[in-house]
């Protein structure tokens, strides 16, 4: 089977992708894979008609072979299918470098397109995987290869003799991969929210209650549960026990449990682990921001301020970069006019945006240390309800836990990667209802926000109160406390195991028995630990006795 660019580039994404693609699956088409790939295709498009303007239309060709440009000795081969009887790849521009101190004699080396601001390693990757198909063409591989990337059309030359190394070694684990023809372990991860076989995957594991639905299970640690035998989600509940903490350690934060998460997911209740610690003083501003990550550019600010009588929502929008300082005067002089205002956000990424926004414009000279004043009283929930809060949820998501306690966004697919696809479609058409659905999305995040935060502030409430199950007022979800003794399991709760042979399930009837008799009551019973050690020396004495009365 030959290894495209399309498979090596799912496979750095996902190793079940890549062999699905691998083998003919079609996964569901996604509004932001598509827009994606029109994204880069425009890019593309756009950069290679200046370019050709600059050239003789008989100095370059368009979907030609390798061989073919080879002997035509052109300057530029756009679109060329270079491919052997192991690898191919559609490579978007090869570019003919004359020879030089570097380059002994004339060669291409590849040169790709992204849209985007800031490359990763995939990307470096994927160059490294062009120059690997050119290398077995043309035997020599290239030494260096290009990206062209950002709105400035920034060219970035790339050193690819490490890369290629790298690059080999994945296509090595993807040929050993499909010589096998057997799938690999599913494991879901970061990459499904984009990816095409999103539903065929979490349905599969849902249906074999897989450690990957837990967001924060890193694959070293679901591999370590794999080697004490321990496969799903249930299986992993029943490991965890309250301990009671050492004094010397009272005061340390309790580290995150997988198996108490494991465990608010099989009762479908919320546990609360020691005492969360929600200080909410003043006027409650509930606070969202929207940006592009890969440009470093924050182009909406939502508010939701909260007052005895009513909420009211506020919208700062920036239709380019210019606009941003203003956005955030406008930010500063709002929140200023609230009387004693705590600023209330989810996660790390508004922490980031005051102290980036801090740095890049600064403070207004009207409020000097205001906003250092707003990130000490600012209170991040995510950081409240980590290992001290555990709702019945395979992630701690801002989406996932306002779903659990009944909110409903007004888009049923709405996602911070709808949000990045709303604002590239307004910038390119203009139109105003993209504006409106991402003004409308980051206001729920802000509501959303708040029904989190009033849960959070009465299970830190009850957590006060001696534990019990109870019911959270205005919330149909049940609480109880981790530190509480669990119930013993029984025997009958893991189910009857089922054996391929009869003569399986009495070995491990007479294993179960040999372990209670010969580790668990010595060890319990210091009387029958005497009584074994006195049966041993009387057959260690009977051995003597027969030893000596044996005839030389």
């Amino acid at each position: 089977m030959r290894i495209t660019e399309d498979i090596f580039w799912a496979h750095l994404q996902c190793t079940t992708k890549s062999y699905l693609k691998a083998f003919g699956a079609i996964g569901e088409q996604r509004a932001f894979t598509e827009w994606e790939g029109q994204l880069v295709e425009d890019f593309q498009r756009s950069f290679c008609h200046q370019l050709r303007s600059n050239y003789p239309e008989d100095a370059y060709t368009v979907g030609s072979s390798l061989p073919q440009a080879l002997r035509q000795q052109c300057a530029l081969v756009f679109d060329c299918v270079v491919q052997t009887p192991e690898l191919q790849s559609s490579i978007p521009l090869l570019e003919r470098v004359s020879s030089s101190a570097t380059v002994p004699y004339n060669l291409y080396i590849p040169v790709r397109f992204l849209p985007k601001e800031k490359l990763t390693p995939h990307d470096k990757l994927l160059l490294a995987f062009d120059a690997l198909v050119l290398s077995a063409i043309m035997s020599q591989a290239p030494p260096f290869g290009k990206i062209i990337h950002g709105s400035a059309y920034t060219v970035a030359k790339i050193p690819l003799e490490a890369w290629i190394v790298s690059a080999q070694a994945v296509v090595g684990t993807i040929a050993t991969q499909h010589a096998t023809s057997m799938p690999p372990p599913l494991v879901l991860n970061k990459h499904c929210a984009a990816c095409e076989f999103q539903e065929r995957c979490r349905q599969m594991a849902r249906e074999t209650d897989d450690l990957s639905l837990l967001a924060r299970m890193t694959d070293k640690e679901i591999k370590k549960q794999h080697r004490k035998g321990i496969f799903s989600v249930t299986q992993l509940s029943y490991t965890f026990r309250a301990r009671r903490k050492p004094k010397r350690l009272a005061a340390k934060p309790a580290p995150y449990s997988h198996a108490l998460k494991a465990l608010a997911i099989r009762e479908r209740m919320i546990y609360i682990a020691g005492t969360p610690d929600l200080k909410l003083q003043g006027t409650p501003v509930y606070f969202d921001v929207e940006g592009i990550p890969d440009r470093d550019f924050y182009y909406l600010i939502g508010l939701q301020v909260q007052s005895s009588d009513a909420s009211v929502q506020h919208s700062l929008w920036a239709n380019d970069r210019s606009e941003e300082q203003q956005i955030w005067e406008a930010f500063l002089h709002l929140v200023a006019t609230i009387d004693h205002p705590q600023l209330i956000f989810y996660g790390s990424y508004e922490t980031t945006f005051l102290k980036r926004m801090q740095e890049r414009y600064g403070e207004a000279p009207a409020y000097p240390g205001f906003v250092d004043q707003l990130i000490a009283t600012s209170v991040n929930i995510l950081s409240v309800i980590y290992a001290q809060i555990y709702f019945p949820t395979y992630s701690n998501g801002l989406k996932e836990i306002a779903r659990y306690l009944g909110f409903q966004w007004s888009e049923s697919g709405a996602s911070g990667l709808s949000a990045i696809m709303w604002r590239s479609q307004w910038e390119v058409l203009k139109e105003s209802r993209f504006q409106q659905q991402l003004t409308l999305y980051n206001a729920e995040d802000c509501a959303a926000l708040q029904r989190i935060t009033e849960c959070v502030s009465a299970l830190a409430v009850k957590a006060e109160l001696p534990p019990s199950a109870q019911r959270i007022a205005d919330e149909n979800v049940k609480i109880a406390w981790a530190r509480e003794p669990l119930p013993e399991t029984s025997r009958g709760d893991w189910g009857t195991p089922q054996f391929f042979h009869p003569d399986f399930a009495y070995m491990n009837k007479c294993a179960y028995f040999d372990y209670q008799r010969e580790k668990v009551f010595i060890r319990t019973s210091g009387n029958i630990k005497k009584a074994q050690a006195r049966i041993v020396r009387t057959k260690n004495n009977r051995k003597v006795k027969v030893h000596l009365s044996s005839p030389k």
